[in-house]
């Protein structure tokens, strides 16, 4: 079922991105150009996926936050005290920072960002199955622990542990057996990480299928709300595939969470909807939108909403007007078909279904690198797509070299999770 996306074109801002890298800020320049703003980017990396767009008008060199965010606060400070920008749009884990040393940005610069207190209570892992047991938010067993002696115990196999920060699932690990535990055990003993009081998360395994929530909240109060479905698991257990769904259930809990912890700006939710009982067990929060663009395409455009809520414009409840759309990334399964196969016929056999529109491509939209919006996307498509040709096994490290552009480290988190604000 499809819908006429209507891009409702804002009051022009011009809209400064915390990174360029990831899926999520290259979705999230789409988004804000379709809206009519005007878009700059701080990343590390000159060769950003979201600097290849026709939005994208300036880009500033920083340092990466994850191996120093304070730097990198200096450097995006800098960039807002020469002027030329209305909004700071955290396109990642940069909010945690931002919410951090909100004393420090100019009142004169649009930021919506929930208050400290309120990002420590989900940011963590261990943080997030508290929060999520106090306000009788369902959730998978979960139990939170911070020594080795606690792992090693009897458990009933399969089940996860999480690290307490992490990012795209590179702490999570999923053990199905006791020579695992034991493996596992020893390795984070040999790196140190059962050192001081850090924690880690159990939860037991659930069984269906994995949806995601996003919602924008003004000082509480729900303004916009999206979901959908995973159809096709990619690398790193990202979504290859999308579908959009509607759950009021999932809605009223998140509506909860927000309002519970008077939320500004984006949140974003991972859900199990259990194959018997349909319950969803919610696994994970980002405070922060996820690849915007299924919504876009759903009628609600929520990195817009984003904007406007951060300029304090007063805003009526949207609701997607498009029901079961469908959008794929054909980048993350290009990279996903050359890290399972190794070979390259695979890779060209992936991208002719895509230009013939089968299988996964069939009545489905791209939302990563639109070509028919953005004639830009083509250059990290032709450099993946090289890369991948030249050495189909070069699709971990593609991957990985794009994730530490963005993400913050356990240890850069930990250090922002210490510091009592300003």
């Amino acid at each position: 079922m499809s819908a006429t996306v209507s891009h409702r074109i804002s009051a022009q801002k011009r809209v400064l991105l915390s990174e360029g890298s990831s899926l999520s800020a290259r979705q999230a320049v789409t988004a804000l150009g379709l809206a009519g703003h005007q878009v700059g980017i701080c990343d590390p990396n000159p060769l950003c996926m979201a600097r290849s767009s026709r939005f994208a008008t300036h880009y500033y060199r920083c340092p990466a936050v994850g191996k120093d965010p304070w730097g990198y606060m200096d450097f995006v400070l800098g960039v807002l005290s020469r002027g030329g920008w209305d909004v700071l749009f955290p396109a990642h884990e940069q909010a945690f920072l931002f919410s951090r040393e909100r004393a420090r940005i100019p009142n004169h610069i649009g930021l919506a960002v929930a208050d400290f207190q309120s990002f420590r209570q989900i940011q963590g892992k261990a943080a997030l199955v508290r929060t999520l047991q106090r306000l009788s938010i369902p959730q998978p067993a979960s139990c939170v622990i911070r020594t080795q002696r606690e792992l090693v115990r009897e458990r009933r196999f399969p089940f996860y542990l999480k690290a307490d920060y992490a990012t795209a699932s590179t702490a999570v690990w999923r053990i199905r057996n006791p020579d695992e535990l034991a493996a596992l055990s020893e390795k984070l003993a040999l790196d140190a990480q059962w050192e001081g009081d850090r924690e880690f998360v159990v939860q037991e395994l659930a069984e269906g299928v994995l949806e995601r929530v996003q919602a924008v909240f003004d000082r509480g109060n729900m303004v916009a709300v999206h979901q959908y479905r995973q159809r096709i698991e990619g690398l790193g257990g990202g979504d290859i595939a999308k579908l959009s769904v509607s759950r009021p259930d999932v809605r009223r809990y998140i509506e909860r969470l927000g309002r519970q912890l008077q939320w500004h700006g984006a949140l974003s939710l991972d859900y199990i909807v259990e194959k018997n009982s349909q319950t969803p067990l919610f696994i994970d929060a980002n405070p922060r939108l996820v690849e915007p663009m299924n919504a876009v395409f759903s009628g609600v455009n929520l990195a817009d909403l984003l904007v406007r809520v951060a300029t304090g414009e007063q805003i009526v409840t949207a609701q997607p007007i498009g029901m079961e759309i469908r959008t794929h990334m054909l980048l993350m399964a290009l990279l996903s078909k050359a890290a399972a196969s190794k070979r390259r016929l695979d890779v060209v056999a992936e991208l002719a279904t895509a230009i013939a529109g089968r299988g996964l491509y069939a009545d489905s939209r791209e939302e990563l690198l639109p070509l028919w919006i953005d004639y830009r996307c083509i250059f990290p498509l032709a450099y993946v797509l090289v890369r991948l040709l030249w050495n189909p096994g070069a699709a971990g490290a593609l991957s990985a070299g794009t994730i530490s552009s963005y993400s913050l480290s356990p240890d850069a988190a930990r250090q922002i999770a210490a510091l009592h604000p300003k």
